[in-house]
């Protein structure tokens, strides 16, 4: 009898318990007669909530729209008994290897180089080695930086390179007990909390001093008589909405402020989006005493009133002409296209590990110094093996070609350069046509309207990343407060302009009311609002531009991760 429960024991504890690879959020297609609040019931969960899961969705979603929601098996225990190392497996006709990777969870660096037979090309019939999976793939909260073995690599220069010891390389990869493989995806360290490596901006807020701050922006109450006055309020009306947006959020910040004891005096001035009023208002007004001027809200207005007054003028709004003017009185808010293509560029040196690049562009000439500016960047990096470029040609990208450009047994890493509609429809449809068999992941310099009609559940299938001057995290404490606040007063959830306009005036004026003034308050560092990051650098001569993005990548669970 003593046996056999010594038996029993022992097969329990050789059945290794698990999570399984679970994901938090699924996708869920919309039937028809389904409402948010339906399905937010089905889920047990708010409507609150499920809008915040899924912004831009209205509450009566159309059918077969595609939403995230919970996954109600997310955090369940399986079992899983523990199987042998390595096994064989016959290949089949039409398969391909990244497909047989794919299937056992293996990289294909992994299978070339246990399987040297491979050298001469998959073929049916032939008796594959599979090993064991390289990196466990547990249910675990941490973010961890990853490495990808290469040839050359060791333990002693990985510990090394990583400033990390041999032994907590071995803890968090226990298969490097039966050696250092090639393709082998390891756990190098926890991601460190940004505040180890990047100054961050601490309030430290004087209470006696008095903030005087002036908003322009084009509230066109000019055209507001009572004739039009209806006709003006009407949705299509959108710089209105933009106004009246931006305005609740400016209003919402300055309220938080004034709640931490602030004293600030404001003065609103209506550009009516004329220069002739700009210049009107800049001519009829002492801004001496002024701290800081916040608009207008489009950039060639902003530096004309930079360039008329001594007063900090912050410019709000994104611009491409922002990058061809600057001022020591002009703050550039939002960040200027080279920032988020030295961000990319910077994270792919970093992860670089013999991937086959192609540069996908469009044909337009004002576009080709930066295509080869790219190109020229990624030449730069140690070890580069290929970098092709390919162009669209009449609206389309010869489907041959790109096909003879894509490494089929190897990874690959396609980025799209262009930000035309027509250029990245031509990429995604070629990817359309490999994703299933070749290993394949995406980049883009930004997610703009270009990116408008592709579907993101395609893009998590490529990982596509991406640089983004704005995100929100719903999970985030006081992203939540800041939504329930907004809310409560208003009976509607913030759109981007809201959380623009408080995010920009929040950081400015506590930043003023920290240190001495403006310009101090804008070197101390990095903070981050409910959407934005701020991390300012001064321009030569010249400006301070706002230099902080946002890093993100979708998973194949749609759900979109920070990474940097």
């Amino acid at each position: 009898m003593k046996k056999i429960k010594w038996l029993l024991l022992f097969l329990f504890l050789s059945t290794a318990i698990i999570f399984a690879q679970q994901k938090k959020y699924v996708s869920y297609t919309v039937k028809k007669g389904e409402t948010i609040k339906s399905i937010a019931k089905t889920y047990k969960m708010s409507k609150r909530d499920l809008l915040r899961l899924n912004p831009g969705v209205s509450k009566r979603p159309k059918p077969n729209t595609v939403i995230i929601v919970p996954n109600k098996n997310f955090g369940r225990v399986v079992r899983n008994t523990n199987k042998t190392n390595e096994k064989l497996y016959t290949v089949k006709p039409k398969e391909t290897l990244f497909g047989i990777s794919r299937k056992f969870g293996v990289h294909i660096d992994e299978l070339k180089a246990i399987n040297p037979t491979l050298k001469e090309g998959l073929k049916i019939g032939m008796k594959l080695i599979i090993p064991k999976p390289s990196i466990t793939q547990e249910k675990d909260s941490i973010n961890y930086v990853l490495h990808r073995v290469v040839i050359d690599d060791t333990v002693y220069n990985l510990a090394k390179r990583f400033e990390v010891t041999e032994e907590s390389l071995l803890n968090l990869n226990p298969i490097l007990g039966e050696g250092l493989k090639l393709g082998m995806l390891l756990k190098i360290k926890p991601v460190e909390n940004d505040e180890n490596t990047i100054v961050f901006f601490k309030e430290n807020l004087n209470l006696d001093n008095e903030l005087n701050v002036v908003f322009m922006l084009p509230y066109q109450l000019n055209k507001l008589n009572d004739s039009i006055r209806e006709v003006n309020f009407k949705k299509s009306n959108s710089l209105l909405n933009y106004t009246t947006d931006f305005h609740l959020g400016t209003i919402m910040a300055i309220d938080s402020l004034r709640q931490k004891g602030l004293k600030i005096n404001v003065r609103y001035f209506d550009t009516e989006n004329s220069d002739y009023k700009v210049q009107y208002i800049v001519n009829k007004n002492d801004f001496k005493n002024v701290d800081v001027i916040i608009g207008p809200l489009f950039f060639d207005k902003a530096q004309w009133v930079s360039k008329h007054t001594k007063t900090s003028v912050v410019s709000p709004l994104f611009s491409k002409k922002q990058m061809l003017f600057s001022k020591e009185n002009l703050i550039k808010a939002s960040p200027g296209l080279k920032v988020y293509e030295n961000k990319l560029l910077t994270y792919l040196e970093k992860i670089y590990s013999g991937e086959n690049i192609i540069v996908v562009n469009d044909e337009n000439p004002k576009n080709q110094s930066k295509l080869w500016r790219i190109v020229n960047k990624l030449k730069s990096f140690d070890s580069i093996q290929k970098i092709s470029v390919v162009k669209i040609k009449e609206g389309f990208i010869d489907s041959e070609l790109f096909k003879t450009k894509l490494d089929t047994l190897g990874r690959n890493w396609v980025i799209i350069s262009s930000d035309e509609k027509v250029t990245t429809s031509a990429a995604i449809n070629n990817l359309k046509t490999y994703v299933e068999d070749v290993d394949i992941q995406l980049f883009a310099l930004n997610k703009g309207k270009n990116f408008n009609n592709i579907s993101n559940s395609f893009l998590g299938k490529l990982n596509f990343v991406f640089p983004t001057s704005e995100y929100i995290n719903i999970e985030n404490a006081n992203v939540k407060r800041f939504y329930d606040k907004y809310k409560a007063k208003n009976y509607a959830l913030p759109s981007k302009y809201v959380i623009r306009g408080f995010d920009v005036t929040y950081d400015t004026l506590i930043r003023l009311a920290s240190l001495e003034n403006l310009k101090e308050g804008l070197k101390a560092g990095k903070s981050v609002r409910v959407s934005r990051v701020f991390n300012y650098e001064k321009e030569l001569l010249g400006s301070f531009e706002n230099t902080g993005v946002f890093l993100i990548q979708y998973t194949k669970d749609l759900t979109p991760i920070v990474i940097e």
